[in-house]
């Protein structure tokens, strides 16, 4: 059975499936969306406005497409956009954004570095934030190998600055390490070092990355890059989208009868860690998160 003509449809028609279409938007319908210059200002608008990053079902979706097209589109009109994206995915756990953030921006390219290192050196903006930016930057190396100097120069500023946030430098580091750059060698084996010792000091505290992982590091030939080159266009794939929905299935019939039966929950959402970066490894999917449209939860409310 043939689908829907989707270049057949008004703009308006093509940007109210965003919010309607839920986790479910097809792929023929993203692909037009990303075709249309037309279209790149209300995506913009939509991952601007915060108040869609709060919104319910099925319009928060419409938040996670926006961000994805706008990657897809590239090109500076989208810059300004995708680093709101950034800040508000950050600030309201959406992971479904955050985990792909540095690969979106890796494929911008350059154009996204003044940006991104005002993230980076923003100390109000949090860690996690400017753990996503810093990925950016190193991201952006593997499409612009021009840029890598300068890039890793802006990490490695966090790193070596003693008066930084320990976890923000932690980060910085690990980037640094995934990414084998010889000129921070040194300063990561010291820094190992330390992290080793304040455990050693304190059980409870949770260090980065300790001598033996700096070691095995620069003993490997390539980058540790996956991460930073995900394809976040599968989301929209049709085995993507059935894994999905068969996720929600279990999940909701999992919380019905933990609710004795009481009442199911809307379909869509409620999940919004990825698939592809949580199946890596194949380890078992963690347990559902705090309940979602707060900055505790991880998706739209119910």
């Amino acid at each position: 059975m043939q689908g829907p003509d989707y270049r057949s449809l008004e703009d308006d028609q093509l940007a109210e499936l965003l919010f309607v279409a839920e986790d479910r938007l097809e792929r023929d319908a993203a692909e037009e969306i990303i075709r249309r210059e037309s279209l790149t200002p209300f995506l913009a608008q939509v991952v601007s406005d915060k108040q869609n990053w709060l919104a319910e079902l099925p319009d928060w979706w419409a938040v996670v497409h926006a961000t994805y097209l706008l990657g897809r589109k590239g090109g500076e009109l989208v810059v300004n956009p995708l680093l709101s994206a950034l800040r508000w995915s950050d600030a309201f756990d959406c992971d479904w954004v955050t985990e792909v953030m540095p690969s979106i921006l890796g494929q911008v390219g350059p154009a996204a570095i003044p940006g991104l290192t005002m993230v980076v050196r923003d100390a109000t903006a949090g860690w996690s934030a400017r753990d996503v930016a810093m990925k950016g930057l190193a991201a952006i190396s593997l499409k612009s190998p021009e840029s890598r100097e300068h890039v890793f120069r802006i990490i490695g500023e966090r790193f070596m600055d003693e008066n930084e946030d320990r976890v923000v430098r932690q980060l910085a580091g690990q980037i640094l390490l995934d990414f084998r750059v010889q000129q921070y060698r040194m300063a990561l084996i010291k820094f190992s070092r330390e992290e080793w010792s304040f455990r050693e000091l304190d059980a409870w505290y949770i260090s980065g990355f300790e001598p033996e992982d700096v070691e095995w590091a620069f003993r490997q030939d390539s980058p540790d890059a996956w991460h930073y080159q995900e394809d976040w266009m599968r989301f929209y794939e049709p085995a993507e989208v059935q894994k999905r929905q068969k996720r929600w299935s279990r999940e909701r019939l999992g919380q019905t009868r933990a609710r004795g039966n009481d009442r199911v929950p809307p379909p869509g959402g409620g999940r919004v860690l990825s698939f592809w970066r949580h199946g890596r490894h194949t380890e078992a999917v963690p347990p559902p998160p705090p309940a979602p449209g707060n900055p505790e939860g991880e998706g739209p409310a119910e």
